[in-house]
């Protein structure tokens, strides 16, 4: 395994759940010597990527947060998207979330909450989830090659959130394929139950999916309004691609892995 390799593997083991670790944890995760481990550690904390909280113990460092502020001020995509979101949550009183595609998974990077009570909350921003276990993963697996993502799905079995899940692969392979054809995801219940989702993607200069939109509501609120919810979460996708399209902002079409008038 290369040096690179190791150390992405290394920085993914920091997550919200897990966000301190010794080295002998990191090298009987990641199967290197615990020497190794050591040393990448060591590394990483002299480039400010990590730093020591107690003896012995690691946690993120302050750069790891200015290089995501950095990302965050260099990409137009969310600002492009948080005056369309805004706008039409005030106009529907449902949840919004903007997401991208990063490492077989949806990493969520804006959200904007519904004002009602019983709004749906939404996921955490800046974490990532099982892409085929979300409206917004399916929505942007839909747009990779299929064979490359089908192999993917088998490699591991699919982990899922409520028994209403797809668990089995050709099930979410036909999936993916109506949503290629509709270019809309839907979640019922599969996710979280009792809460319906619809995502679809926004799409850059030719085409392809650089981001998925969705809008979430309680199961008897998206049951109902369904249709009307649709409609809303293609029309803002469509503000935000214009958006993107009229900035000026140099960045504004690289958002690969990483305000609109009020809708009527």
């Amino acid at each position: 395994m290369s040096t690179l390799a190791k150390i992405g593997r290394l920085l993914d083991l920091f997550t919200a759940a897990a966000p301190e670790w010794g080295a002998s944890e990191v090298a009987a995760s990641l199967g290197i010597p615990r020497s190794t481990a050591h040393s990448l550690l060591t590394g990483l904390t002299e480039m400010g990527l990590l730093q020591v909280r107690r003896r012995g113990r690691y946690e993120l460092g302050w750069r790891a947060f200015e290089l995501g502020e950095v990302q965050r001020s260099s990409s137009a995509l969310v600002p492009a998207a948080r005056p369309v979101m805004e706008a039409y949550v005030r106009r529907l009183g449902e949840t919004m979330c903007l997401g991208v595609f990063l490492r077989d998974c949806v990493l969520f990077i804006d959200k904007v909450v519904g004002d009602d009570p019983l709004s749906v909350i939404g996921p955490r921003l800046g974490a990532r989830y099982e892409a085929h276990a979300f409206a917004s993963g399916r929505l942007l697996l839909a747009d990779r090659p299929p064979a490359a993502t089908e192999q993917q799905l088998r490699a591991r079995p699919l982990r899922v959130r409520t028994t209403r899940a797809p668990v089995d692969v050709d099930d979410l392979m036909r999936q993916l394929e109506d949503i290629r054809r509709t270019r809309v995801s839907f979640d019922h219940g599969e996710t979280v139950q009792d809460v319906g989702c619809a995502a679809t993607g926004i799409r850059g200069p030719h085409g392809e999916v650089i981001a998925s939109l969705s809008i979430s509501a309680p199961m008897r609120r998206f049951a109902q309004h369904e249709p009307q919810l649709v409609v809303a979460v293609r029309g803002a996708a469509v503000q935000v691609a214009e958006r993107l399209r009229a900035s000026e902002h140099p960045a504004g079409w690289r958002v690969q892995d990483a305000a609109a008038a009020p809708p009527a």
